[in-house]
């Protein structure tokens, strides 16, 4: 068996803090990623969109139309994969966001019950104070009428 000391809920408290700012800035990171992905995603749409005007009509057409049609193939296959894997990244920052959420509401729980042993000990010790005070007062009253 070991013997160890428990961790005093000050030191408890502040490790709940900590990890509740390291899933903060980890979800903050996630986030960025994610607008990344949006970001590429919209320049991914609008490269499409590109894609359809400026072909020139002629001999050269043809070429440049299958080629135009490939680039457009590959480009909306891209976007797709890249949506999905938005959607991926979305799921796991669902995740994340719960997990920090269960630290948060876990932090604060441990806050307030450190909060209320505090001020039971100031009453405590606001008691032992007055008792002292009262116990003073009666010797020096008792004193006085001896």
């Amino acid at each position: 068996m070991s013997s160890s000391k428990p961790i005093p809920l000050d030191r408890l408290v502040e490790l709940r803090e900590k990890e509740v700012d390291r899933l903060t800035s980890d979800f903050a990171a996630r986030e960025a990623v994610r607008q990344r992905y949006l970001s590429n995603l919209e320049r991914m749409r609008a490269l499409c969109r590109d894609a359809d005007t400026g072909l020139p009509s002629g001999k050269a057409s043809a070429a440049l139309a299958m080629n135009s049609s490939a680039y457009k193939q590959s480009l909306l296959a891209m976007t797709a994969a890249h949506a999905n894997d938005l959607a991926a990244h979305e799921a796991q920052m669902a995740v994340a966001q719960q997990a920090l959420h269960q630290a948060a509401r876990g932090h604060e729980v441990l806050r307030q019950v450190v909060e209320k042993q505090s001020l039971a000990l100031l009453r405590a010790q606001g008691v032992r104070d007055q008792k002292l005070s009262d116990d003073l007062a009666a010797q020096v009253w008792l004193r006085g009428r001896a």
